[in-house]
């Protein structure tokens, strides 16, 4: 009496097995009842099973959601709709889910992303591992290893932080065509003498790079502050406390001073890290001008929009 071989989606056609055959419709053999080496075809069945038909090629007649391992690749592909689809990387070129251990002792869940033996970038998520929200900057901890197992991480990722992580390494870029930015600022990070908050006016000088002007009309006025750089630049000289982003150029919230109109011209003012608007003999002298003001501001001290570097 055949058997009708039933598969897990209940509608698609069972498959009709007759009795003393073997049916190779499928990747497996379904062996019909009295069939002689019975107990070599279902050894071999689960050994093929077992090894996801580790081949160079891959099975013949696959059902959906076949699995092969293309052991010449080191790729493990999925059948679906009429096609293979990658799905997962081995050997010297792989994707991989890993904890890295940053030098404060937090773990980090991230997927690394291997080609041919070096490590390209590394996505870093919004969470550590105990699901706690962490945006700040890190560095791989002394314990956490290149490819090679024994370059330290650091000397690839030496500042690791939200989102995707470069290698620093010689000709690794990031290639393509910029269409959009989800904000308005061009930044560089710049050593600072202290840690500076958001939308604090600096100028060049300290013992570092940057300090806070406090200055009227300061003709070393450097930029500002960034809330959240659009385009970061000089990202791996090290983090928001030691090396805050300076945006040079764009739209960027800035600490200000005394009533402003939009429009004016902006120069530094007297109160520390803060800017105000420019008097007619600042506006003459390029060098004092900070940028212009993009919202009105009623007075004393507060925050507004400004364009930086905008004369």
């Amino acid at each position: 009496m055949p058997y009708s071989v039933n598969h897990s989606d209940q509608n698609k056609t069972p498959i009709v097995v007759n009795d003393g055959t073997v049916d190779t419709s499928t990747p497996v053999r379904l062996i019909g009842k009295n069939t002689t080496r019975f107990g070599e075809f279902v050894n071999e069945n689960f050994l093929n099973l077992l090894e996801n038909f580790a081949s160079a090629n891959p099975p013949v007649n696959p059902v959906e959601g076949t699995l092969w391992y293309d052991n010449a690749d080191s790729i493990l592909y999925i059948y679906d709709n009429g096609q293979w689809y990658p799905i997962g990387f081995t050997g010297n070129t792989r994707i991989e889910v890993r904890t890295i251990v940053d030098t404060n002792g937090r773990n980090h869940k991230v997927l690394v992303h291997i080609v041919e033996g070096v490590i390209n970038h590394i996505t870093v998520g919004p969470y550590d591992n105990n699901g706690t929200l962490d945006t700040s900057a890190w560095t791989p901890a002394s314990t956490e290893f290149a490819e090679d197992g024994t370059t330290p991480l650091s000397t690839y990722f030496p500042v690791m932080q939200v989102g995707i992580n470069m290698t620093n390494r010689t000709d690794f870029k990031f290639r393509g065509t910029a269409t959009t930015a989800e904000y308005a600022d061009l930044a560089e990070r710049y050593a600072a003498d202290e840690v500076l908050e958001a939308g604090t006016v600096v100028k060049i000088g300290g013992s570092a790079e940057i300090i806070p002007t406090g200055s009227r009309a300061d003709t070393d006025v450097f930029g500002i502050i960034s809330t959240a750089p659009g385009f970061e630049m000089n990202a791996g000289a090290g983090n928001n406390d030691t090396h805050p982003y300076v945006a040079l150029a764009g739209r960027v919230p800035c600490k200000v001073s005394g009533k402003i109109l939009k429009g004016d011209r902006l120069v530094s003012s007297m109160v520390h890290g803060h800017a105000e608007s420019a008097l007619p003999t600042d506006a003459s002298d390029y060098r004092k001008v900070l940028g212009r003001a993009l919202e009105d501001h009623a007075g004393g001290e507060g925050v507004i929009e400004v364009v930086v570097g905008a004369k």
